[in-house]
């Protein structure tokens, strides 16, 4: 009997073993496909130097609203963010936010879930609301204070693609919750990326605590 099964085994084995390979082969052009700087919409909004100074620990407000996210071969991520919204109420109210994290990102071998590990104690934001129609969002920005923020995100598997943007055939990155909630899309603008240095700023670079 165990000679008839020892064949069956090593076959299972090697399928096994064929099928982690593949995963693995999978995965790792995966990590090539998303190296490179993201963002959504015109690409108004990207990470990077241009986004926030942590030196000063202040934001450069982009022109207009969007999301960004850069990712390196080797594991590192990076975002920034700016979104805002008018109060229906009073449509001259303007409430708007600024993020940027960074930290290390992996997939996971055996069903592609993307975790994005920020450094604690690196990543900041800023909010605030104004009501002077002659205020811009950078003017209510020298005014706004700056918290910190550390998020850890945890997404299905990436998916990138190609697809029309604003008429050019551009690379296309979609991404989901593991709710199944969809980001908005985001168009590759970089490659390599625009993000800043790759460890902890706020300690190793800066002496800021």
């Amino acid at each position: 009997m165990l000679s008839h099964l020892t064949p069956m085994l090593i076959f299972v084995a090697a399928l096994a073993t064929l099928a982690a390979a593949q995963s693995t082969s999978r995965f790792d052009d995966l990590l090539d496909d998303l190296a490179g700087t993201w963002s959504t919409g015109s690409g108004a909004v990207r990470t990077g130097p241009n986004f926030w100074n942590p030196r000063t620990q202040q934001f450069n407000v982009p022109p207009s609203a969007g999301h960004s996210f850069s990712f390196t071969k080797d594991g590192f991520w990076e975002e920034a963010l700016f979104q805002w919204s008018n109060d229906p109420t009073y449509p001259h109210c303007v409430s708007a936010l600024l993020l940027w994290q960074h930290g290390n990102f992996s997939l996971n071998a055996n069903n592609g879930t993307l975790r994005m590990d920020p450094f604690w104690g690196d990543g900041f934001q800023s909010q605030w609301t104004g009501c002077d129609t002659t205020s811009s969002a950078t003017s209510n920005n020298t005014l706004a204070p700056v918290a910190s923020y550390n998020q850890v995100y945890l997404y299905q598997t990436p998916a990138v693609s190609t697809d029309a943007h604003f008429g050019v055939s551009s690379w296309k990155l979609e991404m989901a919750q593991l709710s199944g909630e969809l980001l908005n899309p985001m168009w590759k603008v970089l490659n390599p990326p625009s993000m800043l240095p790759t460890d902890v700023l706020h300690i190793k670079r800066y002496g800021l605590e």
